[in-house]
């Protein structure tokens, strides 16, 4: 598959179903105006070329310029949070990503032949189930994968000791990125819809055998 396709996919879905009343499902937490911002800025960065090596002497990693835009947003997702436990909880969480993120992408690197779906899908995959579990909520999901895939890649970029060049920003970077967070959102949804199945289930049980619920 072409690196770039999956990216469009995915946000082609993703537009259809914000478009189809699917939004409160899948970002609640965002606006309808956010988001269309946000999809107009990313647009207009990508049509650059404009890249930045912020490790150029220790680690070679290249940083395009939408996604330093990228990081700067999914720093809002956390304003107005004045819970600094559930804030250093994130943290933790977004460093738990990076590290799942560039060791498999290290130990992909020297044997892919034995993988799970695939030597580019195991990563973000893994990930983005990690992240629906750690969280429910999309800002915090979009935040934490956005950091956890620069991290992870630069942790691989570091792990590699110059064999491998980080390029955040490349098309085969944002299919990962995406790939991670459908799947965050997927996994999120599915342990949401067993909470409400269970407890629907034991209101159930609880009227057959007569009893009332507290």
């Amino acid at each position: 598959m072409n690196p770039g396709f999956m990216s469009l996919w995915i946000v082609l879905i993703l537009f259809i179903l914000i478009a189809t009343g699917w939004k409160p499902y899948l970002a609640p937490e965002i606006s309808r105006r956010t988001l269309a911002i946000l999809g107009i800025v990313m647009v207009l960065l990508l049509s650059l070329s404009i890249w930045w090596s912020p490790f150029s002497e220790h680690i070679q990693v290249e940083l395009h310029v939408s996604v330093c835009f990228l990081m700067l947003v999914s720093l809002l997702s956390y304003k107005g949070s004045d819970d600094w436990s559930y804030i250093g909880y994130l943290i933790l969480c977004t460093m738990m990503i990076a590290v799942i993120w560039g060791f498999i992408r290290k130990i992909y690197s020297f044997d892919p032949i034995f993988h799970w779906v695939g030597p580019s899908w195991d990563a973000p995959l893994l990930t983005g189930i990690f992240c629906g579990a750690f969280t429910s909520q999309a800002k915090h999901q979009f935040g934490m994968l956005v950091w956890g895939a620069v991290l992870g890649e630069t942790l691989n970029a570091h792990l590699q000791s110059g064999a491998y060049t980080a390029h955040l920003g490349s098309l085969s970077w944002w299919d990962s990125f995406w790939i991670a967070l459908a799947a965050a959102r997927l996994f999120s949804l599915l342990l949401k819809t067993i909470r409400i199945g269970t407890s629907k289930l034991s209101l159930m049980l609880m009227q057959i055998k007569g009893g009332r619920p507290s």
